[in-house]
């Protein structure tokens, strides 16, 4: 997985660089570089960026744009504006479903530039970029406010993230024993004979698919054993 990088150049309010940081904490993005900023960095961009606080006091601040992507080994610029006619190859631009897919299989830093509130980018920046990144949106209004063009962005990138899984899957011999409690309680029952076999052979498929957890096979034996035994007790006074 990309080591991602942010970068967010000339911003005019601090404001913005608390929402951006706020955002990249939702998706464990923790690198800000801010390009020539435009404001101080006060009171407002820490309480913008709530719980996000950590990447503004950890950020670094450079005064040009090639200072802030000399280590990247690639830089992914964004931008409203985009075209497909090769005459203006600066403005060919990727989704950021694209981008997140591409950058799934790729060892190195990434740095996704985010413009200025008012202009974006300037030409000679684009220039500097690898890859230019657009969101898909309506043609009467393509402009979105850069900290909801983040948040876009950077989701789709976390869903490419392999998912931490903290819970045990239940073994084989665990999904045996759900089967065998079944089989048992449906040959207490008056099921008709000839269904059983397709029936059993269904119920088998669907646990060997369900993945369920440990916690989740001890709740439901301990709920097909509690079914059996008041079914077995019942047959019972039926049939003393």
């Amino acid at each position: 997985m990309a080591d991602f990088v942010v970068i967010f150049v000339s911003p005019k309010y601090s404001g913005n660089i608390g929402s951006l940081a706020r955002i990249m904490k939702n998706f464990d993005l923790n690198d800000l570089i801010i390009v020539n900023p435009q404001t101080e960095i006060d009171d407002d961009a820490y309480r913008y960026a709530m719980h996000g606080d950590d990447i503004i006091k950890n950020s670094k601040i450079v005064y040009s744009f090639d200072d802030a992507i000399k280590d990247l080994n690639l830089v992914i610029a964004t931008s409203a504006i985009s075209t497909q006619s090769e005459k203006h190859f600066l403005r060919i631009s990727k989704t950021p479903e694209e981008i997140a897919s591409m950058a799934k299989d790729f060892n190195g830093k990434i740095g996704l530039v985010f413009g200025r509130e008012d202009i974006g980018l300037l030409n000679e920046e684009l220039e500097k970029a690898d890859m230019l990144l657009t969101i898909p949106a309506s043609l009467k209004y393509p402009v979105m406010n850069i900290t909801h063009a983040a948040a876009i962005i950077f989701y789709e990138i976390f869903k490419t993230k392999p998912v931490e899984k903290n819970f045990n899957i239940a073994k084989k011999s665990d999904l045996d024993r759900i089967f065998d409690t079944i089989v048992e309680i449906v040959n207490l029952t008056k099921y008709p004979e000839h269904k059983k076999k397709n029936t059993f052979r269904m119920i088998r498929r669907i646990l060997g698919r369900s993945a369920i957890t440990s916690w989740e096979y001890h709740v439901l034996i301990g709920v097909l054993k509690d079914i059996r035994e008041i079914m077995n007790q019942h047959q019972k006074m039926l049939h003393p």
